[in-house]
């Protein structure tokens, strides 16, 4: 399913974990509204203004994968409000400066950014 026109629902579903640990990442249809909410007003945006792809690390999780890696108890990823992408210069300040966001960490070697 096409959430914009450079983000698929499947890419944000994607986890190795999941695979891993056999961990159904199921999600409803307001997660998934919550999900293309993000990406209409924060990843479209960023990609358009830098005119490169983005790659997601990790986008929806249910809460069985939440538990999985770690997160924590009440993340927007949970909610289909949050992802995490590859650090790239530019980006959080470009997102920190000109997006919507409810959260915005720089992890370092990932951005999480929340809406």
């Amino acid at each position: 399913m096409q959430l914009t026109e450079h983000f698929t629902l499947e890419e944000m579903l994607r986890s190795d974990t999941a695979t891993k640990k056999g961990i159904e990442n199921r999600i409803t249809a307001e997660e998934v509204n919550n999900l293309q909410k993000l990406c209409q007003k924060v990843l479209e945006p960023l990609r358009q203004h830098f005119g490169k792809p983005i790659r997601i690390n990790s986008g929806f999780r249910c809460k069985a994968l939440n538990d999985a890696v770690g997160g924590a108890k009440n993340s927007y990823h949970t909610k289909g409000r949050a992802v995490d992408i590859p650090f790239v210069p530019g980006h959080y300040a470009y997102i920190r400066d000109h997006l919507p966001h409810t959260e915005l960490i720089n992890e370092g070697s990932w951005i999480h950014v929340a809406l």
